[in-house]
């Protein structure tokens, strides 16, 4: 059914929608010749519709018009007869209009919608953006970087290779070492630990703290 080249306007058109605002069919997917279009009606009263095409011989409509019950919708089939790779058949835009009347006054436009079909040579290619062209075999294969890391920050190792980096940490783990062979306090009756003087007699939590930082300093030395 064709579109009239004149369409009587009225201001008091209401606005419907339909599933898609364009329709794209590719001359190379067979698969999207045949598309489904969608048609609301959001009111609270039955309308009729009409669907109307620029190019009648090169698209069929299933159920060009029909009723479409208050706030339901109706699937219509758009199917492309035209799938000749022609140069007068690529990279064209037609259109589709589904116009809306009142059931109670059929001749009674209450709102359009306008859906464009464009006709195109090929489906592009779907590439994700972290991959990147092989400009060397010049195909459409990709390759993904490969995400297994070091677990130790390049950063990190750097810095523990600096000379005065291993030195503190040297010097900390000689303290945390000389912490741990000093007495504990429930010990200082021993004779011996009683000629070593009060505050070099350590706590069982100081000594859980110095063993836990040298354990650690030894697994960053180890990892050099």
């Amino acid at each position: 059914m064709s579109l009239p080249t004149h369409l009587t306007s009225n201001a008091s058109q209401l606005p419907f929608f339909c599933s898609s605002n364009s329709l794209l069919f590719y001359l190379d997917d067979p698969s999207t010749f045949s598309q489904v279009l969608t048609l609301y009606n959001p009111y609270d009263f039955v309308v009729r519709y009409k669907v109307l095409c620029t190019a009648p011989k090169k698209y069929s409509v299933a159920e060009p018009q029909g009723e479409i019950r208050a706030q339901h919708s109706v699937d219509t089939i758009v199917r492309l007869l035209d799938t000749s790779a022609s140069s007068a058949n690529q990279n064209v835009v037609h259109k589709i209009r589904v116009q809306f009347f009142d059931r109670r006054k059929s001749q009674d436009l209450i709102g359009k919608r306008d859906v464009t079909c464009s006709i195109l040579s090929y489906k592009p290619l779907e590439q994700s953006f972290d991959d990147e062209p092989n400009t060397a075999g010049g195909t459409s294969r990709r390759t993904r970087p490969n995400t297994i890391t070091n677990p130790t920050p390049p950063i990190i190792q750097q810095e523990t290779r600096d000379p005065l980096v291993v030195f503190i940490l040297t010097i900390l783990g000689a303290i945390c070492a000389f912490v741990l062979v000093l007495p504990t306090i429930p010990d200082s009756d021993n004779s011996f630990n009683a000629r070593i003087p009060s505050y070099l007699h350590m706590t069982t939590n100081s000594k859980v703290i110095a063993s836990y930082i040298l354990g650690l300093l030894t697994v960053v030395f180890i990892r050099r």
